[in-house]
């Protein structure tokens, strides 16, 4: 062993000298000069090959899957080291800032975990960084093609032998590899987090493509008329966020979006009796119709897009659905109120109102729950999706492993079983609204009686509640008050928390597959503002103002996430300055244009949402939480969706009352010149990354439409608006 640990060594002299001592002896490329990305170094300037160790022998490749030298008794997998510069690092940021894959010959990929990040001695602004080889890999898979990742900017590819040198994918760049440069960069200059984001201060900071994607992040949907986008270049992302973030609501008493609607008498016989009206009185009072269209109102037309986007991605954490028999607009109204309020508030409270809310004490059977016969959906669901999530978190949103690397369970069925004994004995509240009309309206109420297990119950981290005082009558209904602000706080102050609603509210508004530092960055200032009033508000800022969530260009190919069917929709309307009566699909008006792609707005099949946000990309390694409604015909109903609105939009009909028409104006007055339409589009819509051949096929396209056609410049605009909003480009937030 020790003969094979020098001849190892000498081994990586050899490489040394053609890698990382090519600070001495060896020439940058020029073409690689220039790039602020990640840059891997490989062993000339003709060739791909990697630069890389094992970490443990100092060996070159090829790697075995196992080491001999172990990393450890329990973890054999072998580690390599690689080696770059130009990494951005924040100051503090370690090796979970990074992600790593490797593609091969199948064009599998594989993530590659990273467990140590940090500039090699003697060789400033050098960094190795040791991986750990995944455990999915073959024996004798050949060569991989290796991507590092910081805040969203990729390095070259560089290649590395598993098992046996030769085969894999083609090189990205061939015959033009990538030493290190004759002379080192020097030590980075490290930016606090607080110093990167203290940028955004100065309108002139971002680039147009930046603001353009924090638009598409913080609303539905980037202005065609260009006033939002305006504001932000005038003013600076900062002080656009804060005025987001005061910005007044409709209905101020309720903090909310959605007005108050009128209660409904229980039976629609009654409420609704047959006649001409009838049809009408349903759709109004007893369908979700109402507040759909309020929604759709909202997202092209009210000024506080931010709050709309958190509370929105709220819903999809904490769901109630109006599916029938919750399909009452009035209750569905109470329940998206307090979405409305919580959305720059604190969780705590959103927690609380969400657990007395009347929809979800239906939904979830809370209601239903009494000492005698306990019901366990709210308590399971509560921890399971609305709080901690299935397994014990690291602040980074890694999961917690076992000494056998099993992930360790957040909660068990004891735990179930205490929160459901700690949630009996609730209900709507007995005084009707008026006569016929249940109290769907205020927050449910104690039952009373010996309705509430006045036993203790053991809660998290030893928390145990007191015996109640009495079983019944008063003291009952005050053990079940006391009770849940016990056990809601109890459920708050888990370290799960943190991660698991960071995470969630990242992949909603900017990236399916955010780095661990990133998750870790965004928790701490969740956990930094527990008792703030306005937490929700730092959490969201933190956010938006990430080095992950900024920046001009994004070259990480999982970089994003696609756009949910009504984010999609609502992207359009704003896009192209729509007018619309917010009718855009509803079962009750005879067409459902989100429902059509597996997303019908406020209807959810189940309390896991319209998708699940650890949905993995099959054959990728990635998530891809909204990939999950994605099939093959959804894809296609989406460019059908596209088509219709962009040549004939909504028509006018009972359910209707004026329509959805996008308008095409600004397009059609350049029709005379194609490569403006598409230069364009590509501003709005994509914050210019339209790829020259795409552009090309586009103006293609355009001029295959003569100006001898009386309405060309309008055929012009919309087929420019079609080949985009149905483009791969588009379906991605980037």
């Amino acid at each position: 062993m020790r003969n094979r640990v020098f001849a190892s060594r000498k081994r990586f002299a050899a490489i040394v000298c053609a890698g990382l001592t090519a600070l001495v002896c060896g020439e940058v490329n020029n073409a690689f000069g220039a790039q602020t990305s990640p840059l891997l170094f490989s062993v000339s300037d003709t060739s791909t090959r990697a630069v890389v160790l094992e970490s443990v022998s100092m060996t070159a490749e090829p790697f075995s899957l196992d080491s001999e030298a172990l990393f450890s008794p329990s973890d054999p997998r072998t580690r390599i080291t690689i080696f770059c510069m130009n990494l951005d690092l924040l100051s503090g940021e370690t090796a979970n800032a990074l992600t790593v894959e490797a593609e091969d010959a199948a064009h599998v990929h594989y993530p590659l975990k990273v467990e140590y990040v940090g500039q090699v001695p003697g060789f400033a602004g050098v960094f190795m960084v040791v991986l750990r080889l995944n455990d999915l890999m073959t024996a004798n898979l050949g060569d991989v093609l290796v991507r590092l990742n910081l805040h969203g900017m990729s390095s070259n590819r560089v290649r590395v032998a598993i098992g046996q040198i030769g085969g894999g994918p083609a090189d990205d760049n061939p015959g033009v590899g990538t030493p290190a440069p004759q002379t080192p960069p020097g030590p980075p200059t490290l930016l606090t987090i607080a110093q990167y984001q203290a940028q955004f201060n100065d309108p002139s900071f971002p680039a147009d493509a930046d603001i353009i994607r924090f638009l598409e992040q913080s609303s539905w949907g980037q202005k065609g008329d260009g006033s939002d986008f305006n504001r932000v270049r005038q003013i600076g992302i900062e002080a656009y966020l804060n005025e987001q973030f005061n910005e007044p609501v409709a209905n101020l008493p309720k903090g909310s979006n959605y007005p108050d609607l009128t209660f409904p008498l229980d039976d629609p016989n009654q409420g609704c009796p047959a006649g001409a009206t009838q049809a009408a009185c349903i759709r109004d009072n007893y369908s979700i119709y109402p507040v759909q269209r309020t929604f759709f109102t909202n997202a092209l037309s009210r000024p506080d897009q931010l709050r709309q986007r958190v509370a929105f991605a709220l819903h999809q954490i904490t769901v109630v659905s109006g599916l029938n028999p919750l399909d009452r607009p009035s209750w569905m109204t109470v329940y998206l109120q307090a979405l409305d309020r919580g959305a720059f508030g604190n969780y705590r409270t959103l927690l609380q109102d969400i657990t007395l809310n009347p929809e979800m004490g239906d939904y979830l059977d809370m209601r239903l729950s009494t000492r005698t016969n306990p019901n366990e959906n709210f308590a399971r669901e509560v921890l399971q999706l609305f709080s901690l999530g299935v397994n014990e978190l690291n602040l980074d949103g890694t999961s917690k492993l076992d000494a056998q690397g099993v992930p360790i369970p957040a909660y068990t069925q004891t735990n179930v079983n205490e929160f459901t004994r700690l949630f009996t004995g609730w209900n709507l509240v007995p005084v009707p609204i008026a006569p016929g009309i249940t109290n769907w309206r205020d927050p449910m109420a104690p039952r009373g009686g010996t309705n509430h297990d006045f036993n203790p119950k053991v809660l998290f981290n030893g928390v145990t509640t007191p015996q109640c005082s009495s079983a019944s009558g008063t003291p009952n209904t005050n053990c079940a008050i006391a009770d849940l602000a016990i056990g809601l706080d109890n459920i708050y102050n888990h370290a799960n928390v943190a991660p698991f609603i960071s995470k969630q509210l990242i992949q909603h508004l900017v990236m399916s597959n955010p780095s661990p530092a990133y998750v870790e960055r965004v928790a701490t200032v969740f956990n930094n503002n527990r008792t703030n009033p306005t937490q929700m508000r730092e959490v969201v800022r933190a956010i938006l103002l990430d080095p992950e969530a900024r920046g001009d260009v994004k070259t990480d190919p999982n970089y994003g996430k696609l756009r949910e069917p009504l984010q999609y929709i609502n992207a359009m309307l704003r896009g192209f300055n729509a007018t619309s009566d917010g009718v855009i699909g509803n079962r009750s008006s005879g067409g459902d244009l989100p429902g059509s792609l597996d997303q019908p707005a406020f209807q959810p099949a189940t309390v896991f949402s319209y998708y699940q946000p650890g949905y993995e990309v099959p054959g990728t390694g990635i998530l891809g939480p909204a990939f999950g409604i994605l099939s093959t015909s959804t894809t296609l109903r989406r460019a059908n969706v596209a088509n219709q609105l962009i040549y004939s939009g909504v028509p006018v009909n009972t359910n209707t009352p004026t329509g959805t028409q996008l308008s095409f104006t600004a397009l059609e007055a350049q029709a005379l010149n194609p490569g403006a339409i598409a230069d364009q589009l590509n501003a709005l819509l994509l914050h210019g990354t339209m790829s020259a051949q795409f552009k090309t096929s586009i103006v293609t396209a355009m001029n295959a439409i003569p100006t001898s056609d009386g309405n060309f410049a309008r055929k012009r605009a919309q087929v420019a608006a079609y080949l985009v909003i149905t483009s791969s480009q588009f379906d991605i937030q980037r």
